[in-house]
């Protein structure tokens, strides 16, 4: 049989059998959204879907079977608690990612901003507050650890009387946060040892952590 009359006659008979196949296959039941088992503890980022109203967002979740959020505020405890979805990772103090607490100029307003916000999120059953460490700006990162450590020295006593946990997210400088300071594990790690409290740890994302170090099993195995 010459090669092309081969190729041909093969391809028919593989038309063929799909055919037949497909004929045959059983008739596919209907999809159906999958539910979560709740063996992991899944919770979505709100600004990530900003776009949609938060009452709206919340119902999503309780139908997907998500029950927490991260980053939310005081303003929107009530809604939370409607809805029956956990703050798992709270925000509402402090001005943004940029201006952090190791520029001691600004420590008085963000001292005064988490002294407020604190009681509230442990008076909604809620644990973890979310803090940054600010952009360098030009400083050693020595100093700005220390200066950290000045300031949220004096926000701690409160944070471990209402059961609150500070939490410092590392963020990568490279791509997302040009110049943010606290962009290395090592860096965090210091900090929470210089700090010595149960009541402050890190938010570590590993999507920040992978650009920044990479070897993100050893990296948490580690520290």
């Amino acid at each position: 049989m010459k090669r092309r009359t081969f190729i041909g006659t093969s391809a028919a008979a593989s038309v063929g059998m799909l055919t037949a196949q497909t004929g045959n296959a059983m008739p596919s039941k209907e999809n159906k959204p999958l539910q979560l088992k709740n063996n992991i503890n899944h919770s979505a980022c709100f600004w990530c879907y900003n776009p949609i109203p938060l009452d709206e967002f919340l119902g999503n979740l309780k139908e997907l079977g998500v029950m927490a959020i991260d980053l939310v505020g005081p303003e929107d405890f009530p809604l939370l608690k409607k809805h029956g979805i956990h703050a798992s990772m709270c925000w509402g103090a402090g001005m943004g990612i940029e201006k952090g607490w190791n520029d001691p100029e600004l420590h008085a307003e963000l001292i005064a901003d988490y002294e407020r916000v604190i009681p509230l999120v442990a008076e909604a059953g809620y644990t973890n507050l979310i803090c940054f460490s600010g952009n360098r700006n030009g400083m050693d990162d020595q100093i700005g650890l220390q200066n950290c450590v000045t300031g949220l020295q004096k926000v701690l006593p409160l944070a471990e009387k209402h059961g609150v946990v500070l939490q410092m997210e590392l963020l990568n400088s490279k791509v997302n946060h040009k110049d943010y300071m606290c962009d290395h594990s090592m860096w965090g790690v210091e900090l929470c040892k210089a700090l010595g409290s149960e009541n402050f740890k890190l938010l570590y994302d590993i999507y920040h952590m992978q650009i920044m170090e990479g070897d993100i099993i050893r990296n948490i195995q580690d520290y």
